[in-house]
């Protein structure tokens, strides 16, 4: 989303060029301003369009600020991981303009171990951990790809279930995780959970494959941003023609 004095506020634009070259040092701080106030009107959307986002997720936008010599600002999703998660706009893009998602780092490692057909996804299923914000737990995860052999590289540390240790945590669990690349037996593939009980076992589903994701537009970024930038562009710009003008700095002292 961008905020400029150019091409989506024609009447500031006649303000500024009527004031003269005096005033974009003004104008720059308000579109500066006026980003900030969109990106955190951003930040409250997402609080209301998704359940329990995380912090992680919240803090995916990045605001670049307006330059008297570039009269534009501007407030869009990260690109790049901070710490050692996913890029937001791999999750954020698809909740703005709909359509598929892109993969995890999970779903990566299963589709290099060949557990994973290229290209699918795997979705949530009764036997998924979730924790306070709606997310499969980051330990239940490490405990699946340490039982299946896999080594996800970004972020997560598992140890291969052959090692005599994690075949005590397995045995003091009770509980072993095992991967369908295919459908077998009635059960869809994806990933289950075997738990045993004194007298038999139980078999649930922790992740079911399927061949694609489709996301319905939920996060309206661009309707609340665009508002209230321009909105607020205007109460911010009033107030420092005046600060200028009260300053004795509208002449061109600035």
């Amino acid at each position: 989303m961008k905020v400029s004095v150019k091409t989506n506020m024609s009447d500031i634009e006649r303000r500024v060029r009527e004031l003269g070259s005096q005033v974009t040092f003004a104008a720059a701080v308000s579109l500066t301003r006026a980003a900030k106030d969109a990106q955190a009107a951003i930040r409250a959307e997402m609080q209301r369009a998704f359940d329990r986002p995380t912090a992680y997720a919240l803090n995916g936008t990045f605001m670049k600020a307006a330059k008297k010599t570039d009269l534009e600002a501007r407030v869009w999703v990260k690109d790049n991981p901070f710490g050692k998660g996913t890029p937001a706009d791999r999750f954020l893009l698809p909740e703005i303009y709909g359509g598929k998602r892109g993969q995890k780092g999970m779903e990566r490692a299963l589709q290099a171990g060949g557990l994973l057909p290229a290209g699918w996804f795997a979705v949530p299923a009764a036997g998924a951990q979730l924790d306070g914000n709606g997310n499969v737990k980051r330990s239940q995860i490490t405990q699946i790809l340490s039982q299946l052999q896999v080594q996800l590289k970004a972020g997560y540390e598992s140890r291969r279930s052959t090692s005599a240790a994690s075949r005590r945590t397995v045995a003091r669990q009770g509980v072993t995780y095992f991967a369908l690349p295919e459908a077998t037996r009635g059960l869809k593939p994806g990933i289950y959970l075997k738990r045993k009980f004194a007298h038999g076992s139980a078999i649930r589903p922790v992740f079911i494959f399927v061949s694609s994701t489709t996301y319905k537009s939920r996060l309206k970024f661009f309707e609340v941003g665009q508002a209230v930038a321009e909105t607020r562009f205007g109460f911010h710009f009033d107030g420092e023609i005046l600060k200028a003008i009260a300053t004795g700095r509208l002449g061109g002292q600035r």
